[in-house]
């Protein structure tokens, strides 16, 4: 369940439930993570009396994961996963008839889990019509596996190139992920997210290179090393690598680039004048911790969270952050985010234990490195056409002050185009909320109407 922990600040969570009065929790359970992401709970017995509990996300890759140590008595239960570092315990609620309890995973959170029938199971699975019509329908284009290198670390990357029926030159673009361990897919919640973008422009009459990010799937290389800028060089390598095609009209090569790949797609434009194009989608447009900090508060109201819990989590992060970047050396940034933390904990402002977890997310070279990046100046160095699309609903990213951002960041540039996109999330599917709860709930992978905005537009280019 490699989504159990999402990038960009935001922390998902476990829990379970019980039959009244029962002496173990033995059945299926299902809930969601205070409204975020949905879980099966799988609770059994061995002929030997042994307590399993195996768990799947519909909202996500839909892997089982068997729970490490696993206790069970009359209405309570409680079960860890070493691999996510992480522990959950609940107990029965008889007027409820649920499992109440919390899920510790670097914060607690809240999980409400109910009976789990063959009724509620068939309701949770999801279409997929814009894959499926992709796997059935013939397509009018090629689609071949691909190699390239990152000379500069000695790594292989792995992806897809998708050509145009005809004999070409094609205008082309390269797909630059958002955070996390993505393939070349971009799968999110089970959503191919690439697939159907790839799928779109190459049937337009775009060629497309798509490709696994380094240490995931096929491509080599260590993912949990890497920052955003050598993503950035990733990236690079495959711009280099499209440059090699004659079927690739040199004149029209631009890049595409999703939330964190809307901040990578400006250091390449700004570094490389051949570079005709940039999308941006849903690519931040201020300090990414002002980011974060507003995305954190966006989610936590959409979860319910009163106003008072919004702010206490408002004030330990934006000092977290402002330790972050005060400038010191790794070390002394570690020792005063540990002292910082320990006292949040006494004061109540972090749950006991939790402290510990933050500093061990916040320590990543990845997340050291993206704390502290401000897009404003390559943003004001890009020359190049941009399309710059954010859903109105992203939580994630959010419109108003990353579009207001991009704007003011790129005001010497005439030729660019800004639009926000009615009732789309960050995934740039048509939702309700916004919340990272629908993103696996909504049958759309991709909006049509970004869709044909950034191929109609590539096409003018």
């Amino acid at each position: 369940m490699k989504k159990l922990l999402i990038t960009c600040g935001t922390l998902f969570a476990l829990s379970a439930s019980l039959p009244a009065f029962a002496e173990d929790p033995v059945g299926d359970w299902t809930g969601s993570i205070e409204g975020m992401i949905r879980l099966n709970i799988f609770f059994t017995k061995t002929p030997s009396g042994q307590h399993e509990v195996n768990i799947i996300s519909p909202d996500d890759d839909k892997e089982t994961i068997k729970a490490d140590k696993v206790e069970a008595g009359e209405n309570f239960m409680r079960f860890s996963i070493a691999k996510y570092n992480a522990n959950y315990e609940a107990k029965w609620d008889e007027t409820q008839k649920a499992w109440l309890g919390t899920w510790t995973q670097g914060q607690s959170l809240k999980l409400k889990l109910t009976r789990l029938d063959a009724e509620a199971l068939a309701a949770q699975t999801q279409r997929r019509p814009q894959e499926e019509a992709i796997a059935k329908s013939p397509r009018n284009y090629s689609s071949k596996d691909v190699s390239f290198q990152n000379a500069k670390v000695k790594i292989s990357l792995a992806g897809t190139l998708t050509l145009p029926q005809g004999k070409g030159p094609f205008p082309a673009v390269v797909l630059v992920h958002g955070s996390g361990p993505n393939d070349r897919d971009e799968t999110i919640k089970d959503h191919k997210f690439f697939l159907v973008l790839a799928d779109h422009l190459s049937t337009q009459g775009i060629a497309v290179l798509r490709y696994d990010k380094r240490g995931i799937a096929a491509s080599t290389g260590d993912y949990k090393s890497a920052t955003t800028f050598d993503f950035a060089d990733d990236a690079q390598a495959a711009v280099d690598y499209l440059r090699t095609h004659s079927e690739i009209n040199q004149d029209k090569l631009g890049v595409i680039g999703h939330s964190e790949g809307g901040l990578i797609a400006p250091m390449l434009a700004a570094n490389n004048p051949k570079l005709k194009f940039i999308v941006l989608m849903a690519g931040p447009g201020v300090r990414t911790d002002a980011v974060l900090l507003e995305q954190s508060r966006l989610t936590l109201l959409a979860n319910g969270e009163s106003q008072a819990e919004v702010e206490k989590a408002q004030k330990v992060f934006r000092e977290a952050y402002s330790i972050m970047n005060s400038g010191a050396d790794d070390k002394t940034i570690s020792e005063r985010l540990k002292a910082y933390f320990d006292q949040a904990e006494k004061n109540g402002d972090l749950d006991k234990g939790a402290g510990a977890k933050q500093l061990s997310r916040l320590e990543r070279p990845w997340f050291r490195a993206f704390i502290k990046y401000d897009p404003a100046p390559t943003l004001a160095k890009v020359k190049q056409a941009t399309l710059v699309l954010n859903g109105e609903l992203d939580l994630q990213v959010p419109a108003k002050m990353n579009l207001d951002g991009i704007r003011a960041n790129m005001k010497a540039n005439k030729n660019v185009v800004i639009k926000e996109l009615p009732k789309l999330n960050h995934l740039f599917q048509t939702a309700t909320t916004g919340s990272s709860a629908e993103y696996g709930k909504i049958d759309e992978t991709l909006s049509p109407t970004a869709l044909e905005a950034m191929s109609g537009w590539i096409l003018q280019q």
